[in-house]
């Protein structure tokens, strides 16, 4: 068992912790445990202090892990999913759209229809906010269009006009 101080965005709490297993999801390190009666998942990093108590515990019966991890990872990604955009991706775009935006990349490619003459295809990508989505979708520079929501294309329309008017001259 092991007594922690961690540290939220609203502040340090204290917990006691029966640790279940540690998972590296992008780079990050999450502790999985038992604390107040239910599996939680901390980031590594937030960790203040971490000691030992001595006392030992029994694992979960038919604790699986891997599959906690895959049902919270769903659950989150859920939560954060806001709205819809509808974008336009040449062929750079497709294989750039997995890898920034994960498993809402890859499902927004599989109900894609066929792509045009020139290989762009027409894609709905599950999205946070639009101040979240516009950063996200400025990642994929010239390889992708916005098409709707018409906010959210003006957005980003707005963003790189910022852009190109910052780098218009020699600095």
């Amino acid at each position: 068992m092991l007594r922690a101080r961690y540290r939220r965005r609203r502040g340090e709490v204290r917990r006691e912790m029966r640790p279940l297993g540690l998972v590296l999801k992008g780079g990050i390190w999450y502790l999985v445990a038992l604390a107040e009666d239910a599996v939680r998942t901390y980031r590594v990093s937030r960790f203040q202090a971490v000691e030992e108590t001595g006392d030992l515990f029994t694992r979960p019966a038919g604790f699986d892990l891997a599959a906690y991890w895959a049902e919270s990872a769903r659950r989150l990604e859920t939560a954060l999913q806001q709205g819809t955009a509808r974008l336009r991706l040449s062929p750079r775009g497709q294989k750039l759209l997995p890898m920034r935006f994960g498993a809402a990349g890859v499902r927004a490619l599989a109900d894609s229809g066929p792509p045009d003459g020139e290989g762009w295809v027409e894609v709905r990508l599950s999205v946070e906010s639009e101040a979240v989505a516009t950063g996200d979708l400025l990642r994929l520079g010239t390889a992708a269009e916005v098409l709707g929501p018409a906010e959210l294309r003006r957005t980003v329309a707005e963003a790189v006009a910022v852009l190109a008017k910052r780098y218009a001259t020699d600095g």
